[in-house]
């Protein structure tokens, strides 16, 4: 196990730019590192909307289970598409919310679906995201 130190994470940051998030081997790091690399990479896209920053955000606090701040981020850019009258992207942030009555509500509008590969590739981690923090519900559940 490495130690991470902000040189480090750093580094990674860039290298997670360069190859895309989820292109970066960080299985030399323990799970709370990961999830720390991951986390701090979110929060640099946190505050900026649109495509690009939305997909780095949501995809690095997916990849870093914290499910919370993957619907945060994702009724923020809902927010902003709705304001933005672009309908599609609202569309994408919906679906990935799983948000069925935004859904059909869009639905009413000319949809080109243009975002489709993109909510699929996003939709991957999210859905995993949601399938761990829905397991660890419940074990914490019978737990108790």
């Amino acid at each position: 196990m490495f130690i991470l130190d902000e040189n480090k994470l750093k580094m990674m940051h860039t290298l997670m730019r360069e190859k895309g998030v989820n292109n970066v081997d960080l299985t030399m790091f323990s799970e709370l590192q990961t999830k720390k690399i991951y986390e701090t990479y979110a929060e640099q896209f946190f505050m900026f909307d649109g495509l690009g920053y939305m997909v780095n955000c949501v995809v690095s606090y997916a990849l870093a289970k914290n499910i919370e701040m993957v619907n945060k981020k994702l009724k923020k850019e809902l927010d902003y598409a709705l304001k933005q009258y672009d309908y599609d992207y609202a569309l994408l942030c919906a679906k990935l919310l799983q948000d069925n009555e935004m859904i059909e509500f869009l639905k009413q509008y000319n949809i080109t679906n243009k975002y489709d590969k993109i909510f699929n590739e996003v939709n991957k981690f999210v859905m995993e995201a949601r399938k761990w923090f829905l397991l660890t519900i419940g074990r914490n559940l019978i737990l108790e």
